[in-house]
């Protein structure tokens, strides 16, 4: 009885060519990331090279600098990368004000660390202890890498 049946046709071959959509959207994504990736790696770089270019302009003021020109590098070099990034207004912030923007920007501000870059910034006879100095140097690293400039 068996060997009565009537076999089926067997299907006929899958061709190679067009390749089933799964495959459209393997290609389309490769094709994505191949030109996206080197793009994406070069964005990274660059603000890795800028990171560490910020990073090296508070490093480069120079501990023997006395300390009113110390504070005075320290405002320079903070409103030059500000105004690099567009934000004009902060670089003519002074005193009180600059001190408010500094510490609005960022959270948990130490003030009183932030105070020097303020009031002191005018006087002709601020000193600074080095644990002041390195203090106020980490805060303004703090603000630097949460603002991202």
């Amino acid at each position: 009885m068996r060997d009565a049946l009537i076999h089926p046709a067997p299907p006929p071959p899958v061709p190679w060519w067009p390749p089933a959509p799964g495959w459209w959207i393997v290609l389309g994504v490769s094709l994505l990331l191949l030109v996206a990736l080197p793009r994406i790696l070069r964005s990274v770089q660059r603000r890795r090279l800028e990171r560490t270019r910020i990073t090296q302009a508070l490093h480069g003021l120079s501990d023997s600098l006395p300390d009113r020109e110390w504070l005075a590098a320290a405002n320079k070099t903070l409103k030059q990368l500000l105004k690099r990034q567009g934000k004009d207004h902060a670089t003519r912030l002074f005193g009180d004000a600059w001190l408010d923007y500094l510490c609005a920007t960022y959270p948990k501000p130490e003030r009183k660390v932030l105070a020097p870059l303020a009031a002191d910034l005018y006087r002709p006879d601020i000193t600074l202890s080095s644990g002041q100095r390195r203090d106020l140097e980490h805060e303004l690293k703090r603000w630097l890498r949460h603002n991202h400039v």
